[in-house]
């Protein structure tokens, strides 16, 4: 019951940031702008930083939906299904797509500790997915043979 009880609460924030994402996803050059009056950015390379958070933001999203699919999973009581390993497959796949963006934007447009840090970041969730649905696939064919031999 108690673990029920956090997955809606994951689930819930997870919501709640795809809302905030979608909220971020519009106001994208509003807060370049803001950015750049803080710290006087060259006014040329604001483009490429709004670019490159829209085309970092579209995995992130994916990933999102991606983490709201396993909760509702989890809450229907089918942690060890095909949904589940597919769903943590497209996370690592996410994960490792904003580490290859954030890998270029730190070398090219950034060049700070932060995007750094974010890159890291998402080469650990994508190591953390692909490792987990390696175990979920290996667990759902052991409860397929489970289910099999009763």
């Amino acid at each position: 019951m108690k673990e029920s009880i956090v997955i809606k609460m994951v689930s819930g924030l997870i919501t709640l940031f795809i809302v905030m994402m979608l909220i971020a996803f519009f106001t994208i050059p509003f807060l370049v702008n803001w950015y750049n009056e803080l710290t006087g950015e060259v006014g040329a390379q604001l483009v490429w930083v709004n670019l490159f958070l829209y085309v970092t933001a579209i995995p992130f999203a994916v990933l999102l939906v991606m983490a709201k699919k396993l909760c509702l999973n989890i809450l229907k009581n089918t942690p060890f299904s095909g949904s589940t390993v597919q769903a943590l497959n497209i996370i690592s796949i996410c994960a490792f797509v904003d580490f290859f963006l954030y890998t270029i934007g730190t070398m090219t447009i950034f060049q700070n500790l932060l995007s750094f840090t974010l890159m890291i970041a998402a080469f650990m969730v994508g190591i953390v997915s692909l490792v987990l649905s390696i175990l979920a696939k290996r667990a759902q064919e052991i409860k397929d043979e489970n289910d099999l031999t009763v």
